[in-house]
Parts: C-alpha cells; structure tokens; sequence
C-alpha cells in the first residue's frame, strides 16, 4: 500500500535576504528607488531629548516613503518606470473578499488567480481587469464603498463614488489560512492569541518582512480628471446583490485614478504596527487655504463653486452605488483640517525629486503614526505618536483632534476583534468571516 504524504505548508514568515537597511541620515538620491522594502523601520539617536521626537517620526516618515516606492514599483528591487504607468507590487496581493469566502469556504492558493464574478464575465477583457468590490457587510471598517465605522461613501465631482479595497501580503495570509482564521468556526477552534507574524531586521540585510496590509482609495476617472496625474488601473466596479440596502448586482468596466494608499506593518519595533498613508496630490485643500479663499481650480474632492456648501459632511441617504452620479448633483466638499507639518512636506519635495518622470511625485505622504512605547505597561496602542492621522479618502470624516472620535490608527485598530470578540491583533479583517 502506497501512501502519498501531502505537502509541507509553506512557511508563514520566512527568512529573507533583501531587508532594506537604509538608515534614515541616508541622502535622498536615485539610488534609493532600488533598494527595496524595510523590513522595520531604521532609527538613529537621538531618541531623547530636545528634538528625539522630531528626528524619530523622520526615521518613521523616511520609512514610510521607502515603503511607498518598493511597493508601488513594478517588480521586487526595481525603479518605477518613467513613462509608463505600470502594475504595482501590492496589487498581486490578496484581496480581503479572496480569504473571507461565503460560508467560511477555505481561499484558494497565494497564487491562485482571483474569482471573476458571473455579472462579469460577459465584459471583455475580464480576465485582465483589476476587480473592485462593493462590500459593507462589516460597519467597523472602510469597505469598499463606505468610510470606517459607516459615516458615509465619498463622493467625487463627477458624483461617482470613491471604491476601497484591502490587501495582504503572504505572510499575513499565510498565517490566516493556516490557522483558519479565515472562518467563523477556524477562530472558534483556534487556541492561543491572534499574532501577526513580525517584520526584523537580524543580520545586516537578513530578516524576516512579517504582516503588511494595504488600504487603497480609487476613483472613476472621468470629466477633469487628468490620467497622467494618477496611477490608473483597468478594473470592474462591482456591486454584489445586496438586501440591506437593496442593490442590485452589477459589474462596469471603468478605469480608476488611486487616491488614497493605507500601508500598515507589523514590525519587531512596533508590534503595534507602522502606520503609513499617502493621498494624490490634487484631493482636497487644506481647510484654512479654503477658508482664505486661495484654492487651486481643480480638486478630486473639492469645488471652489460650492464654497458655501458644509465641509466635510457625508452624503445624503440612500446610499446606493448603482446610481452614479449621485442624486441631485452631489458632491463631496472635504478639506483637510490638519495640515502637513514642514518637515513633511520637504521630506515629500526630496522624494518626489527623485521620481520625476513617473506618475508617483502626484503622490505625498501625509504622516505615520508609530508606537512611541511598544510595551508601555498603561497603553497597549503603545502610546501613538502622532496622536492622530487621517487620509481625507479614508477617515474622511473622522477628521480632528477629539480623543477617541477622531481619526487614530492605532487607537482604532486597537479595539479590533475577531468573531469570537478575541483580541486580533491591530485588524479588522477578521471580523469579515463568515
């Protein structure tokens, strides 16, 4: 009798060779668009004192733009490609709808192809588009129509809604999969603490990359808009069927504008994550500016003809995606109330410098939020700094500085649970199971 022995699951978080060490003093130069994706973020001192704060949440912002550009680069080490617009390395990833499957089904394999849906497969090209799902069966996290925690979709001036996905890299599926967290009854079975696997830095360039998850915010490119502007994707906007509100099911080939770029990593130096987020250049003004007057003529999500119109206040209901433009002429008009600190918008110069000729310098980073105290024995959120950060795509209308009302990473991610009420671990995505 043969017996076939069935194959070793892959490992969740292996070693790797290629850790970007790049310490944070390092100039800003072409050369760094080569380097690829940090492992943990590099920190030099000082780390106390007059100034510590400043030099580290530069060592974390620097981070965040290496980050940016390894991910957003065509293959693993390689630059962004000037003159072209071409797919992302985070886009291969696993999109949320892929692992949480009806019925707590197990996901396919890391490389499986995605699923097409049956109202898509009639459009030509299916095959080859990026699939952007609505889904908001979860009122606790942006899904992919709604803000976090249902405050609201974004509007933007052609009256189309702004679509959501989430994304995660092997290890983080890898460790949900095998540990079944992927359904209901895999989280009831599942003994032990939800841990995401962490990103270190060991020997020189050897370590291990852990958890990444990616939020991206994308537009209908349309009337105004300008493609170069953006980094665009073919895609299907799909509606799945819906009873709650009523939607019908629907699927629309549209080319989408990225907006809005979430990135969080578990790392050995913040086990409560790094939290990294990054707008299109041309969304909002900041709220000051509008209220001055001195806005630019085109906004994504911003009209200096509808100065009178409340900032920053969702949508009349209903909400329903298959009815674009929305109703009666809305549109979104969202300032960002807190703006970009010097220090951030000369480090963005500097990197946007050094991508001239590709579609990124239309990309800033807004700030990263980290744990000033991984293992304060008070705040287990590890004592964020800075204390809040928004993405006017996604926290659009959790923007300010009201404690636990406004806008914190960490502080929301800390509340996160699993099915079972279980801590997760810093994400919502499980509490997508089914």
């Amino acid at each position: 009798m043969t017996t076939t022995t069935p194959p070793a699951a892959a490992p969740i978080n292996p070693p790797v060779d290629n850790c970007n060490i790049t310490p944070p003093t390092t100039a800003i130069t072409t050369a760094l668009l080569t380097t690829g994706l940090p492992c943990d973020a590099q920190l030099v001192p000082p780390f106390k004192g007059p100034g510590a704060l400043a030099n580290v949440q530069h060592g974390f912002d620097y981070y965040s733009w290496l980050t940016f550009i390894a991910l957003n680069a065509p293959a693993e080490g390689q630059a962004p490609s000037p003159g072209s617009d071409t797919r992302t390395q985070w886009e291969d990833w696993k999109e949320v709808s892929d692992i949480m499957l009806a019925d707590g089904a197990t996901p396919t394999a890391w490389d499986a192809p995605r699923v097409i849906p049956p109202a898509c497969r009639g459009i030509a090209g299916a095959d080859q588009k990026r699939i952007v799902r609505r889904f908001s069966l979860n009122k606790t996290v942006t899904s992919e129509i709604d803000q976090p925690f249902d405050t609201g979709p974004l509007i933007d001036q052609n009256g189309n809604y702004v679509r959501y996905e989430l994304l995660v890299n092997k290890p983080m599926f890898e460790y949900i999969v095998q540990n079944g967290l992927y359904s209901k009854s895999g989280q009831k079975a599942f003994t032990g603490g939800v841990v995401f696997p962490e990103g270190a830095d060991t020997t020189g360039s050897n370590g291990t990359m852990g958890a990444i998850m990616v939020k991206a915010a994308w537009k209908v490119m349309g009337a105004g808009d300008d493609p170069s502007r953006f980094h665009t994707v073919d895609a299907l906007a799909y509606n799945p069927p819906s009873t709650n509100p009523t939607v019908e099911e629907s699927c629309t080939a549209v080319t989408l504008g990225l907006v809005g770029w979430h990135a969080a990593h578990k790392t050995d130096g913040a086990p409560q994550w790094i939290w990294s987020t990054f707008e299109q250049v041309d969304n909002v003004p900041d709220n000051a500016i509008a209220l001055g007057g001195k806005v630019n003529p085109h906004y994504n999500f911003y009209a200096s003809a509808k100065a009178g119109q409340p900032v920053n206040e969702p949508p009349p209901r209903p909400w329903n995606p298959n009815v674009q433009p929305f109703p009666n002429g809305f549109t979104s008009q969202i300032t960002r109330i807190t703006p970009l600190t010097s220090a951030t918008v000369k480090l963005n110069t500097a990197f946007q410098g050094i991508l001239a000729g590709t579609v990124w310098p239309n990309y800033e980073l807004i700030s990263t939020q980290w744990p000033t105290n991984p293992t304060s024995p008070t705040d287990p959120n590890g004592a964020p700094a800075p204390l809040f950060l928004a993405n006017t795509t996604l926290e659009t209308y959790s923007q300010g500085e009201v404690p636990k009302s406004s806008s914190s990473c960490m502080d929301c991610h800390g509340d996160a649970t699993d099915t079972t009420g279980r801590d997760s671990d810093f994400t919502f995505i499980l509490e997508r199971a089914q």
